[in-house]
């Protein structure tokens, strides 16, 4: 069977990610200053839009209250949005370092697909496997 083609929506816009763009992986803060977010997959356009540009200090030079610290810079070095994104690729890659956000944003049918796919690493395998069965879980649950 071949791959199942798939568009996720972005997380902030809502809008369908374009598939000539890279999709950008956002962490705690962008979750916690936007709690409306679906999923963690954004476009390009809105991580680098003024409507979504953040500082992440105070004038005082402190974090903003609830400030949760960037996964890439652990030691507190982060200025602003830019610095909690997590990472940036091809929407495959994106989607297979967050499944559950891929779900929630419409690779769904991918996953499935590429959860069954013979020659894949077993625990890679499992680790989708696992996310789809608490996905399932959910939906049953609604």
């Amino acid at each position: 069977m071949r791959r199942p083609n798939f568009r996720i929506a972005c997380c902030l816009c809502g809008k369908p990610v374009p598939l000539s763009s890279d999709a950008y992986l956002l962490d705690e803060e962008w979750q916690r200053r936007y709690p409306r977010m679906v999923g963690t997959l954004a476009c390009g356009h809105c991580t680098v839009s003024d409507d979504y540009y953040w500082t992440c200090r105070t004038s005082g030079d402190a974090f903003v209250d609830g400030h949760r610290p960037s996964v890439r810079h652990p030691a507190g070095n982060c200025h602003d949005s830019w610095n909690h994104i997590q990472a940036h690729g091809t929407h495959v890659a994106m989607v297979m370092s967050s499944p559950w956000s891929g779900l929630l944003q419409g690779a769904e049918e991918y996953l499935r697909h590429t959860s069954r796919r013979p020659g894949l690493n077993r625990d890679v395998a499992r680790d989708l496997r696992a996310v789809i069965e608490r996905w399932d879980a959910q939906q049953a649950n609604h």
